[in-house]
């Protein structure tokens, strides 16, 4: 190895169990490559660090490595995230969709690298989420002029309309290979590497197991509870037994209701992480894309639940800060309506330094072109849709208006117990505004609704147990009193 590569290597940036000197050498010899002559440092992102390799021969490899340790890395989540870039590949199914092909890979923690890592072929082109427009300070799309929004945000529907293409498949699950080599149905995993059991034939199977999989929490955890207080840190919110088992049986109830109508359960597949820090576009051609990568996480899912915006066209209730009224509901796959500011004289005061203060309404501002950009890439995605399928249906071109109810209740009830508690509210809420409007039982229908409950209902029944919580905190409160007496 040449002094110049082990200078660079001894500046770039890795995980501390990570050896670049072997990723190099398992590099050049898994791929027979003459010396590898540099090596720089493509990006970092929450889950892998990418380093371009270039050898004597003039070509060069991107070499993925995981950042997790070896406790928090899933080799199966990782072999399905290869897989799926495989048969996306293969498929004819995907037109436009150029994604890098994979050359080795090792999900073990023996090798001279020290860590699993994915050699693929370099993707070129242009990266919009660096764009910087300098007299606002906006970063990536919401830095654009509003044409180039317009255009780009078109570009993203058609990717994701791309991406509806019906799969091979009759599970629910992610892609993975078989021992004969063909692309199957396995588990379900997450973006985060998380296994949901699996593979499934329905939505109702599959969150049915999530919430059987809250039971077996509780049975091996809370059985030998010193108080009537389910949460054991600081980061998992408080939650009494009777709490925890009000929610379970208003989601169990509500499982019937949110399978979506059959124009809707199609399965495709999903990409977790559509955004323009993974796509890559034409560089004189901001319409055209050349590249999709991260595909960790990957999902075969019914068509509603594929349904999520790009990350660039989310928002949330707190940024650039909250407003009086419109709570935020702190939704990962839905995003918050920012529509007007409000009274800005009740926004907070925020300052970069002495004298120098963040006027919050340049963000806001970008916040509601956001949701109009929304629409735009509903309407754009539809479009393409008729286009490209010949799709007439009226439902699946509203989509992404019809999606975020499902996709709230999906979301509550695949991310484990703690979810349900951050979102007892609208549990509650949705099931007595549908216990008033289902009066028969389950009936066919789409479930739409605000994008947050500013009011709640009044329920049909009295609820006593707010006597026992009142007589609890009294007990709490005379038993702090004691011990400041103490």
């Amino acid at each position: 190895m040449s002094s110049d590569l082990e200078l660079q290597i001894s500046t770039l940036r890795k995980s501390r169990w990570v050896n670049l000197s072997g990723l190099v050498d398992c590099a050049t010899k898994r791929l027979s490559k003459p010396t590898c002559q540099s090596i720089q440092l493509l990006g970092r992102g929450s889950y892998n660090t990418v380093y371009k390799l270039a050898f004597g021969d003039g070509t060069e490899i991107a070499a993925s490595v995981s950042v997790h340790d070896e406790e928090d890395f899933n080799p199966q989540a990782k072999l399905s995230e290869i897989a799926t870039m495989q048969f996306v590949r293969a498929s004819s199914s995907y037109p436009g969709i150029q994604v890098p092909q994979v050359h080795a890979w090792d999900v073990t923690f023996s090798n001279p690298a020290g860590a699993p890592y994915v050699l693929m072929d370099v993707v070129y082109g242009r990266k919009l989420d660096n764009f910087t427009n300098y007299d606002n300070k906006l970063r990536g799309l919401d830095g654009m002029s509003e044409v180039q929004q317009l255009a780009v945000t078109k570009s993203l529907a058609k990717l994701q309309s791309t991406l509806s293409a019906p799969v091979p498949f009759d599970k629910i699950g992610s892609i993975t290979l078989n021992d004969e080599g063909s692309f199957i149905i396995g588990p379900l995993f997450t973006i985060t590497q998380q296994n949901l059991g699996g593979p499934y034939q329905s939505l109702e199977d599959l969150w049915r197991a999530r919430l059987e999989h809250d039971i077996l929490h509780a049975l091996r955890e809370w059985s030998r509870l010193e108080a009537e207080q389910l949460s054991q840190s600081l980061s998992e919110p408080k939650c009494t037994p009777q709490f925890f088992s009000e929610l379970l049986q208003l989601l169990s109830s509500l499982i019937p209701h949110f399978v979506p109508p059959s124009s809707y359960l199609p399965l495709v597949l999903h990409h977790p992480d559509l955004a323009l820090r993974n796509i890559f576009f034409d560089p004189i051609d901001d319409t055209k894309i050349v590249g999709l990568i991260d595909w960790g996480g990957a999902q075969v899912l019914p068509l509603m639940l594929s349904a999520k915006f790009p990350d660039d066209l989310n928002s949330t209730g707190e940024d650039p800060c909250e407003r009086p009224g419109i709570p935020d509901e702190g939704w990962n796959a839905v995003p918050h309506d920012w529509t007007s500011f409000g009274d800005t004289s009740k926004w907070p005061d925020i300052f970069r330094g002495p004298n120098d203060q963040v006027d919050l309404t340049i963000r806001a501002s970008a916040m509601i072109k956001r949701y109009y950009l929304r629409q735009h890439f509903g309407v754009c995605f539809a479009q393409e849709n008729h286009d490209r399928y010949g799709d007439y249906n009226l439902g699946r071109s509203m989509l992404f208006a019809h999606a975020p109810y499902y996709l709230k209740f999906h979301e509550i009830i695949t991310s484990g117990w703690t979810s349900l508690v951050d979102h007892a509210e609208w549990i509650r809420e949705t099931y007595w505004r549908l216990s008033a409007v289902k009066q028969d039982g389950r009936s066919a229908g789409l479930i739409i609704g605000p994008n947050v409950y500013r009011s709640s209902m009044q329920k049909s029944v009295f609820d006593l147990n707010i006597f026992e919580t009142q007589s609890s905190e009294d007990v709490q409160d005379g038993e702090e009193e004691e011990d400041v007496d103490e």
